[in-house]
């Protein structure tokens, strides 16, 4: 976020703050919309925003203050032998002229290749437009290369594209080296957005294009120049979000109305009860959720027919096993059952009786009949016979007690009738109903042999029955089936969006508030920001215009997406203009193309301090030549303002409007060889008004004598501001400064103190070190101090001789 942001950020939480009507959760999604789509999403959702305070969050790095030290050119376009046009870093005005061909406008298209990689002259053109950058003349390698000084970094920076003979366009390498470090390969990327919104160069081809180029573009660069891009994206994530909520909800509403004409139809009670749920506009989503999932049945068929697919009825070798059994168990007792051994218990007592009472004796009368003997034979015997019948009777036991339990199984395969059968079913179940009645009749049965016969004899009808039973009902349940799934599956799916939609209508509520805020506020954000810019374009076009009859109005953002713009409003005369763009003339175009450029290239956030203008002042009349001029000297007292132009007039307005400047001349020789010559610098052309006036008889002696001292210190002041930029633009010293120190040096005095020794303190030490130069500096310096007052007497020539000198001594 850039400082334009942070700006723009800060305006936007005090609105906010000072809105009564704007809830919490409304100024939560408006922040979390600047923020980012996540941040949105987490603050729709309830969530804490994972956002940190804006002024703590990832920023694109700033670059630092940029001059250009000078523009090195090598084959490229018009410039065949190697050729630099050496520039003084920091604010000032420096003409580039030549006649058309010279080669000039090379150095305006290699410094703008060098730093974006492309030229505004063939960007958006044919291929043709690219043919021929490389010199005709030139053999060996292309080059062009820019000196960079920039705040913070000691030294300069070089910037440069080279290309081997034969080699491509596209096939350069870019490099950039710092000062004192080693080359490194390069790509622009550190500045590209920069160089998009602040564009310091401006094209002859472009100039025209800042009217009739495609509208989006310069709404575009003012967009993003004022800081509005944030906001347009918190307002575009804003109405997405809002948008796809709505979308949602109206797709909702409309299933739900074709899903009730779908229902309306149909034969099936489930489907009857969902048509009934679906009738209002809001309905019970609990209630349908219950249908579907089978809780809610609708008139409960289903869940019966389901149930009488389950009846749990035994598989005939369970039967078979268990009837086995009881027979088996029932044979054993039978042939276990004598007579005897029916009286086994009863008899072993007896026996165990008698061998008690004999017990101790050896022989006894028997006193049951009295006349057995009652001896050692006898008891063995006995205790034999009560062994045996005690063994036989514990296995009838046993075989009794299987046989109850065979018995007791058996008849426990025998439920009763179940109640799902005696009521209603939409399926015929009186053979189920009779089998199964007959079922229970023969676990009823009597006697062990008899149960099992009728067991057997019962379980096959019902066996038949039943699956009779279950295929009539699974048979009704597909045919139901086949109705219900499908519309079930449906109605689960648009439940489930309902559900959703449901949860989310308080949210989308607040969401509609955010975004009719935001897109209020927006407005008026907008033109507050852009007031400042409006204002400086129409005071641009004030000076340029000269003698025009055309007006320019507030400059204005109109329009989104593809018809996005900006608005000029133009009037001639005081009349509303309506088309008057088409009746401009060429010249009125470029000035109103200026009137664009310049406030946006200059805004005090771009670390671009210089601006390169090639060409404005075709087509632009005398008058408009003198309004350019006055609007470059006043751009150049707070920026690097490089102009290059074939037309001497513009170069005649500034010596004419007494502006400073520095001239280069280009001239083209032979085979594309290019010479700078220095045409004019404020030190020289304040000692050439020093020698002009020394020679001039008119003035009366002492008047000459002042204007001469005056020059003369003017040079020096001149030279000292040189130097001083010259020294702490390369240091790293940013251009606010630099500035503020030159302004604290008020006099001559105190500027050659701090041109010479860089310490605005040691002013006590100046005339010493000018002394070591020689006493001829001493007498200069102090003739320019003291003669623009008092005047000087004799000889003036000597002295601007003296004062040359100086100012050279003092730029080294």
């Amino acid at each position: 976020m850039d400082e334009a942001e942070h700006g723009l950020h800060d305006l936007l939480l005090e609105r906010l703050l000072a809105d009564a009507t704007v809830d919490d959760r409304v100024a939560g999604l408006v922040l979390a919309a600047w923020e980012g789509e996540d941040d949105l999403t987490a603050a729709f959702e309830g969530q804490p925003s994972a956002a940190s305070d804006p002024r703590t969050s990832p920023q694109r790095e700033q670059q630092p203050d940029a001059y250009l030290a000078a523009v090195h050119v090598e084959g490229f376009r018009g410039i065949g032998e190697p050729a630099t046009l050496p520039l003084r870093p920091g604010p000032g005005l420096t003409l580039v002229t030549g006649r058309n061909g010279s080669g000039k406008s090379s150095f305006a298209e290699a410094a703008e290749l060098a730093l974006t990689g492309n030229s505004g002259r063939w960007s958006g053109r044919t291929a043709v437009w690219k043919e021929g950058w490389r010199n005709l003349h030139a053999d060996g390698p292309t080059a062009v290369t820019v000196d960079l000084v920039t705040a913070g970094a000691p030294g300069t920076t070089r910037i440069e594209r080279r290309w081997e003979p034969g080699s491509e366009l596209d096939a350069s390498r870019w490099t950039r080296q710092r000062s004192g470090e080693k080359r490194e390969d390069f790509d622009g990327t550190q500045w590209r957005d920069d160089m998009s919104t602040y564009r310091p160069f401006l094209s002859y081809s472009e100039l025209g294009a800042l009217i009739d180029g495609k509208p989006s573009e310069l709404h575009d660069a003012l967009h993003n120049l004022l800081g509005l891009g944030p906001l347009g994206e918190a307002q575009e994530r804003l109405r997405v979000t809002r948008k796809r909520l709505a979308d949602d909800a109206r797709a909702v509403g409309a299933t739900r109305r074709v899903l009730r004409t779908e229902l309306a139809d149909v034969d099936d009670d489930r489907v009857m009860k969902a048509a009934a749920l679906l009738k209002p506009t809001a309905p019970d989503l609990a209630a349908l959720a219950d249908l579907v999932a089978g809780i809610d049945d609708g008139d409960g068929e289903a869940p019966a027919l389901a149930a009488v697919i389950a009846l749990p009825v035994p598989d005939a070798a369970t039967v078979a096993a268990a009837t086995g059994r009881v027979r088996a168990a029932a044979d054993r007792v039978h042939v276990l059952a004598g007579d005897e051994i029916r009286s086994a218990d009863e008899v072993a007592a007896l026996l165990r009786g008698a061998l008690h009472h004999h017990d101790g004796r050896a022989v006894l009368t028997c006193p049951v009949c009295e006349q057995g003997t009652l001896d050692g034979a006898w008891r063995e015997a006995a205790e034999r016979r009560a062994e045996a019948l005690e063994v036989a009777a514990t296995e009838l036991r046993q075989a009794a007690s299987a046989l109850d339990v065979a018995v007791a199984a058996a008849r426990g395969l025998v439920d009763p009738l179940p109640e799902l059968l005696r009521g209603p079913l939409p399926i015929d179940v009186e053979a189920i109903v009779g089998a199964w009645s007959a079922w229970v009749d023969a676990g009823r049965t009597p006697g062990a042999a008899e149960l099992a016969h009728a067991l057997d004899r019962a379980h096959a009808p019902l066996v038949e029955a039943a699956d009779d039973a279950r295929e009539h009902a699974q048979e009704e349940l597909t045919q139901r089936d086949e109705v219900w799934v499908p519309i079930a599956r449906r109605l689960s799916a648009w439940h489930d969006d309902a559900a959703r939609v449901a949860a989310q209508s308080l949210r989308l509520t607040a969401l509609q508030k955010a975004e009719e805020w935001l897109t209020s506020t927006a407005g008026e954000l907008r033109g507050e920001r852009l007031a400042p810019f409006a204002e400086e374009s129409q005071r641009v076009w004030q000076l340029l215009r000269q003698q025009s009859n055309v007006d320019l109005g507030p400059v204005r953002l109109d329009g989104t997406k593809t018809r996005r713009r900006v608005e000029m409003d133009v009037r001639i005369d005081g009349t509303d203009g309506g088309t008057a763009l088409g009746v401009m003339s060429q010249g009125e175009l470029h000035a109103l193309g200026l009137s664009l450029f310049l406030p946006r290239a200059t805004v005090e956030q771009s670390p671009f301090r210089f601006v390169l203008i090639d060409d404005p002042v075709q087509a632009m009349d005398p008058a408009k030549v003198d309004g350019l001029a006055r609007v470059l000297g006043e751009v150049s007292a707070t920026r690097q303002v490089i102009v290059f132009t074939h037309d001497d007039r513009l170069a005649e307005a500034v010596r004419r409007l007494e502006l400073s400047a520095t001239v280069w001349e280009v001239q083209r020789q032979e085979r594309s060889v290019v010479e700078m010559r220095r045409s004019d610098d404020p030190v020289k052309r304040y000692l050439q008004d020093a020698r002009a006036m020394a020679s001039t008889k008119e003035l009366p002696a002492d008047i000459r004598s002042e204007l001469v001292a005056s020059c003369c210190r003017s040079a020096i002041e001149a030279a000292c501001h040189a130097k001083i930029r010259n020294v702490r633009l390369t240091r790293g010293d940013t251009h606010t400064t630099v500035e503020a120190a030159i302004g604290e040096a008020t006099t001559t005095h105190k500027k050659a103190t701090l041109a010479v020794f860089d310490d605005p303190d040691r002013g006590s030490d100046l005339l010493g070190r000018v002394r070591s130069v020689g006493t001829w500096a001493i007498d200069a310096l102090q003739n320019c101090r003291q003669g623009a007052h008092r005047g000087l007497t004799g000889d003036l020539r000597p002295f601007v001789r003296d004062a040359e000198k100086l100012a050279e001594w003092l730029q080294r």
